[in-house]
């Protein structure tokens, strides 16, 4: 799991699974053990990695976070007008047949089919370690959760929070438990209360107050992403971060690169021996 304020260099860091950035272009590392990457976007932010294409194994689908049509938004906010709290309360999931978002995130999983070249390649738990699969970001899974349960019901009770959660904590689970490829999912950060240290820490951005500290626990690596000046760097140690590694050494700062991950990962599976 990649965390991070915007603007840290989660997205951009993704590329290093493929190739080397140098002097602002990718150039393909021909020596990376990930030979293609699938990057399943929920924000339009696919331009971010550009400079890879197709043919240097580099392949991706987007499902925006929420896309109803604008005479959806004029009948619910038309609603929101005219009815009542309790009245918009007591209504059942307004609009849910356009908020089928989450469920497309499946379709990909199932069966991911690049918008680029239009190949499909098969279900995601099917693929082998020479792959990567990086769904970016957990805030688009988030709406998407939310959405799948009200529609766009601006009055949510305690259960549509509870069912929106338990969807989220099972797509992790079997994304982090099914999966033999390198799986990556993005995250922004948010302050919530450690109810264990009682601390103020920045846990991933989800919903709930509940589920932040839990959604950690299913990866191998939770690394921050950090942006001071004109420099971007990894943390696996900060106090007020939620941080983990296995693979990496604990550090405040780290170069944004999967590579030094792969080779310690390889190296302990007796994968080809280390190039550092």
């Amino acid at each position: 799991m990649l965390v991070g304020s915007i603007g840290t260099g989660k997205t951009h860091c993704c590329g290093t699974l493929l190739a080397d950035y140098e002097n602002g272009i990718w150039v393909p590392n021909k020596d990376s053990y990930i030979k293609e990457v699938f990057h399943l976007y929920t924000e339009p932010s696919m331009e971010t990695l550009s400079g890879l294409s197709c043919a240097d194994g580099y392949h991706y689908a987007y499902v925006p976070a929420a896309s109803s049509s604008w005479d959806e938004m004029e009948r619910s906010a038309d609603d929101i007008n005219r009815l009542s709290l309790k009245a918009l309360a007591s209504k059942e999931g307004m609009n849910k047949s356009e908020y089928r978002q989450f469920i497309q995130l499946f379709s990909h999983y199932n069966n991911f089919t690049c918008d680029r070249c239009g190949e499909s390649f098969g279900d995601v738990s099917t693929w082998d370690n020479t792959r990567a699969l990086i769904t970016d970001s957990l805030s688009g899974i988030n709406i998407m959760a939310m959405d799948l349960v009200v529609g766009s019901k601006p009055v949510r009770s305690m259960s549509d929070w509870g069912i929106s959660m338990d969807r989220i904590t099972r797509l992790v689970n079997k994304l982090c438990a099914d999966t033999a490829c390198l799986m990556v999912l993005t995250a922004h950060l948010e302050i919530e209360r450690d109810e264990v240290t009682g601390r103020m820490r920045a846990m991933p951005s989800t919903l709930g107050k509940k589920l932040a500290p839990i959604l950690p626990r299913f990866f191998s690596e939770v690394i921050e992403c950090k942006h001071e000046e004109n420099n971007f760097f990894w943390s696996t140690s900060n106090e007020d971060t939620d941080t983990k590694t296995r693979n990496l050494p604990h550090s405040p700062k780290l170069k944004p690169s999967f590579q030094p991950m792969l080779d310690t990962w390889r190296e302990k599976h007796g994968l080809w021996p280390s190039t550092r």
